[in-house]
């Protein structure tokens, strides 16, 4: 007796065919949507690349007196905010003092040999002492001001006003300094007294020059640092004795992969975030690209022709100008972490 075969697939079996075949439509969206990622992460790394090896800095001004000699009085410690101008140290002007008063005598005595061609230069060498005894005047002034401040208080409307007539009496004694230099290139008839009395002129513009140059100021606006003078300490001339980070210019020196640099170009935009202020993005622009490798530039630079050569993917330093202002109560710092992203997409601006 022939018995029928049945056609029709029991239902376990259905549903297990089309599970399977579910898993294999989920496995290949889930390879597709994995392959669309990396490519679209690779594409945006290709156009917006980054690094996080880069560090903000400032030009920094090592300040060192022009004269040597002990130093009698320290304005400023580390983290002070001066402008240019401020005062920052003395310098003892004992035997300058006495080198100046050797030198008036001289000029004194060449210029009354000279006599009446001597008139204009004696002239401009009056006012040019007068206005340097008015200079010191007011850094007096400043320094009791600046005695009888408390620690830790705001500078008050005293030491404003000395700061403000230390300036006032800076810029006057520049201008009897010019004046005094025009005098010493008129011409005179050459004669003995004139001739002495240029050599006597000479000798006294550089003995004020020397005293003078006893109170050390700012040569330009920033923040003090790496303040270690205090008075009795000597000081040799030309030896930097203190650090001000200027406060003008801004930017980030970011280290990025060679392989990362086929696109950027200076000009083009950059966001710029720091380890140190979470959520702070600041904006900047391309400066500038290392025509050399950090590596190049090191003391002791790699050497490669030896038989244990691995390639290593070298660094480029890129150098970002920060654009933007960061908020009072987040000031930049040098030598600040951050992390910086090149937008390569638009077109490169100006970076003047």
């Amino acid at each position: 007796m022939n018995q029928e075969v049945s056609s029709h697939t029991p239902p376990r079996a259905k549903g297990k065919g089309k599970a399977a075949t579910y898993r294999w439509i989920a496995l290949l969206v889930l390879l597709a949507a994995t392959i669309g990622g990396v490519l679209l992460y690779w594409r945006h790394a290709a156009l917006y690349p980054s690094t996080d090896n880069a560090y903000i800095g400032a030009n920094v001004v090592r300040v060192a007196s022009q004269v040597s000699g002990p130093v009698v009085h320290v304005y400023v410690r580390n983290g002070d905010k001066v402008a240019s101008g401020d005062p920052l140290f003395d310098i003892d002007s004992t035997l300058y003092d006495a080198a100046l008063r050797n030198a008036r005598a001289q000029f004194d005595a060449a210029a009354s040999a000279a006599g009446t061609a001597a008139d204009a230069l004696k002239g401009a060498a009056t006012k040019l002492e007068e206005n340097r005894v008015a200079l010191v005047e007011a850094l007096a002034k400043y320094r009791g001001a600046k005695e009888a401040q408390q620690e830790g208080e705001a500078p008050s409307a005293a030491i404003t006003d000395a700061l403000k007539a230390w300036h006032d009496a800076v810029r006057a004694f520049e201008e009897a300094q010019a004046e005094f230099d025009t005098e010493q290139e008129t011409k005179l008839t050459v004669t003995t007294p004139t001739v002495q009395l240029r050599a006597a002129s000479a000798a006294l513009d550089k003995a004020t020059h020397e005293r003078v140059r006893t109170h050390v100021t700012a040569p330009a606006s920033g923040w003090v640092s790496n303040v270690n003078l205090r008075p009795g300490s000597v000081v040799p001339a030309g030896t930097p004795a203190l650090a001000i980070i200027e406060d003008g210019n801004w930017w980030v020196d970011a280290n990025f992969k060679e392989t990362d640099l086929g696109r950027v170009k200076a000009g083009q935009k950059a966001t710029i975030s720091l380890d140190m202020y979470p959520g702070l993005t600041l904006d900047g622009v391309v400066e500038s690209i290392s025509a050399g490798s950090g590596a190049s530039f090191s003391v002791l630079p790699p050497e490669n022709a030896t038989g244990n050569w691995v390639k290593v993917t070298q660094r480029f330093p890129v150098r970002i100008k920060i654009t933007s202002t960061s908020p009072p109560d987040k000031p930049l710092r040098l030598g600040a972490s951050a992390t910086v992203r090149i937008d390569t997409t638009e077109p490169a601006q100006s970076t003047q």
